[in-house]
């Protein structure tokens, strides 16, 4: 017995093992946590759950997995007044009443319909503001839904979308010479300043989504005089006023540090946040052909050369208002345009693309005849746009 006593109290106790348990535990939380992401998720894109979107993403899935799966080209409808912008790795063509995304997916393909006389874009990075000019209609799309709608009081004069998807839009008011109304992305009212005063011409959002630049146009001596309210969202009073003169702007738009970027009759301007000017880089009035801006992207412009024969000059403006490349090309451009470290230049006989990426830039030329307007994608493929279609130069077409 004394034996069997002493036994017992030789056996150690251990610990209950709770790794068991606790791995159990952080599972319910992970399908907790999963299930409240589903919930929120339908929630949140309600409005975008189809039918026809659910075929279309599953169209999109089944072409990623192909080797084609991008824009190669599409033919505009005979008659009909189209506006068009690069959108994603697709082109964006508006007209006919018809917003049409356009990729080389066979059912993938995005059509929203919305009444137009004189449809316009503007697009932002993930979404696209599309409107009639002279008319009270506006939708905010992206490329498989439409995330929202409206209707005005007024006739829209212009309207400008940034590349986090705020937008500006400028109306005719009735009894006041013009308005300015802001929205952020998700198609909220932030802002909306009346005037008797000016005529608003146009008006772009800051990147921050908090304040926004107003061109507007009045009259002194018998002159026109124009000059840039930059305004907060929060307050009508503006933050700071950037007089112009009688200098025409062809272009108001912000770049990625926050500078608001004019491009006028006589020269490119860089104005920081208070107004101040920080960089300018100017030309003889007069002297401008042509332009390529973006949101967020650097200017270029073509301009004649100051000799007779010279033919043009592009310039590429950097922030601080210095060129960072400079190019003499003979002939009259028909377009030009600038995305990264791509700048393409159309002529009537030939299509110029340089590559800035490198230590020195890289200039080609292809041979073309017939093309209107030239755009360039964010990957730096080039689409030429002619009067029936639209086409993505071909790799061996650009090293021709």
């Amino acid at each position: 017995m004394a034996l069997q006593e002493k036994s017992k109290s030789n056996i150690t106790r251990f610990r209950e093992d709770f790794r068991l348990a606790v791995a159990g535990g952080l599972r319910s939380l992970a399908l907790i946590g999963l299930l409240a992401t589903v919930v929120f998720c339908i929630y949140q894109y309600r409005d975008e759950l189809n039918l026809a979107n659910a075929r279309r993403i599953y169209s999109y899935l089944r072409a990623a997995s192909g080797e084609k799966s991008e824009f190669t080209s599409f033919s505009f409808e005979a008659g009909l007044d189209s506006d068009y912008a690069l959108f994603d790795m697709g082109l964006a063509v508006y007209g006919g009443n018809t917003f049409r995304y356009v990729t080389a997916l066979s059912g993938g393909d995005f059509v929203y319909q919305a009444n137009a006389a004189r449809p316009t874009l503007s697009a932002g990075q993930k979404q696209m503001l599309i409107y009639d000019r002279g008319g009270k209609t506006y939708a905010v799309v992206n490329g498989y839904s439409c995330i929202g709608s409206g209707t005005l009081e007024s006739p829209i004069v212009s309207g400008q979308m940034s590349e986090r998807g705020a937008f500006c839009l400028v109306t005719d008011e009735n009894g006041y010479r013009a308005a300015v109304t802001m929205f952020d992305a998700r198609l909220n009212r932030i802002f909306k300043w009346q005037t008797s005063d000016y005529y608003i011409i146009m008006a772009c959002p800051a990147p921050d989504g908090r304040s926004l630049a107003v061109l507007c146009a009045s009259e002194r001596d018998g002159a026109p005089y124009y000059s840039v309210r930059v305004c907060s969202v929060r307050q009508e009073e503006p933050l700071c006023e950037i007089p112009l003169g009688e200098r025409q702007v062809y272009s108001l738009c912000y770049d990625r540090e926050g500078n608001l970027v004019i491009i006028a009759t006589d020269g490119v301007y860089i104005y920081e946040s208070d107004g101040t000017l920080k960089g300018s880089s100017v030309y003889a009035a007069g002297s401008l052909i042509a332009f390529g801006r973006h949101s967020e992207e650097t200017p270029v412009v073509a301009i004649r050369a100051e000799s007779a024969g010279e033919g043009i000059e592009v310039r590429l403006v950097s922030p601080d208002g210095t060129a960072r490349f400079t190019g003499r090309y003979e002939g009259i451009p028909r377009a030009i345009d600038l995305r990264g470290n791509t700048l393409a230049i159309l002529f009537r006989t030939r299509l110029v693309t340089v590559d800035l990426s490198g230590a020195e830039p890289v200039v080609r030329a292809q041979r073309d005849t017939g093309a209107q307007d030239v755009l360039v994608r964010a990957d730096g493929r080039v689409v030429l746009v002619y009067s029936d279609r639209a086409e993505l130069v071909t790799p061996e077409e650009e090293h021709q």
